[in-house]
């Protein structure tokens, strides 16, 4: 049922015509005062001649820091502050590295930040791969992180630090909750340990078992395994060689007689070097 006015003004029978009431839209009392400032800003903003001259006098620089430090002050008056940041999404990053990144503090004016800057602090931290800034008014700072995965560990330069896939330098903060990670050594090594750990992962046991990979020469790898044990990959076909030694390992647990190195680098040979008794073939 549709309620009527009845102090409205009605038009003659037969004349009246049928009127679609627009609702106004009316803006939350918080934000007016900003609103105000806005309008202000663009209106001294535009004036003609003086705009021109401020321009050609260098002044139109100090004209809009103050019109935004006035829109600024209004909108703090107004309520527009920071009470609350909220973040999603964290998990390596600690507190101390985020409230540093952000140097945002409650009570500071939301609408004067600088969400850019905010995001550019951030993802210079090295869990950091991503992240989104945005001002949720009246008085809230959301932030989602998006955060590397370490990959492995990389000793480089007689340091250790935790890599992600795409081979992006983490850090080493945390490395004694990684240890469980490989240790990759080389100057390349991490933009080619996504292919080994590909390939280490078809035998998950024997996998195990690796603690490090060296890329050589910028061309192969030598592994190392939990006992000291040595193996030397090829540069060509590096799957088949380690299908090879998984079959020998599965069949004859070829690695458990007192070897030390295994030598895969010689398609159809297989040299051994044991304990005390020299290189075998």
């Amino acid at each position: 049922m549709r309620r009527l006015n009845p102090f409205a003004r009605t038009a003659p029978a037969g004349k009246r015509k049928r009127k679609r009431k627009t609702r106004r839209r009316v803006a939350p009392r918080w934000l007016r005062p900003a609103l105000y400032a806005l309008g202000a800003t663009l209106l001294f903003a535009g004036a003609g001649g003086g705009g021109y001259w401020a321009w050609r006098s260098g002044g139109a620089a100090r004209l809009a820091d103050a019109a935004h430090a006035a829109m600024v002050g209004l909108t703090l008056r107004a309520g527009l502050r920071v009470d609350d940041i909220l973040v999603e999404g964290r998990a390596e990053v600690t507190k101390g590295q985020l409230l540093a990144a952000i140097a945002v503090r409650r009570g500071d004016p939301i609408v004067g930040l600088d969400t850019d800057a905010i995001r550019a602090r951030l993802v210079k931290i090295g869990w950091v791969a991503d992240a989104t800034v945005e001002r949720r008014l009246p008085g809230t700072l959301y932030i989602r992180l998006r955060e590397r995965r370490a990959m492995a560990i990389w000793q480089r330069n007689g340091r250790f630090v935790l890599v992600d896939r795409g081979g992006v330098v983490i850090g080493a903060r945390g490395l004694e909750r990684y240890a469980h990670l490989k240790v990759v050594v080389g100057a390349a090594a991490p933009r080619h340990t996504p292919a080994l750990l590909d390939m280490l992962a078809t035998a998950p046991k024997l996998m195990a078992r690796v603690r490090a990979g060296i890329w050589v020469g910028d061309r192969r790898w030598n592994l190392r395994l939990d006992d000291g044990i040595d193996i030397r990959l090829p540069e060509e076909n590096p799957r088949a060689a380690w299908a090879r030694l998984v079959a020998l390992q599965r069949d004859r647990q070829f690695l458990n007689n007192g070897i030390t190195a295994v030598d895969l680098r010689i398609r159809d040979r297989l040299v051994v070097q044991r304990r005390d008794r020299g290189d075998r073939t």
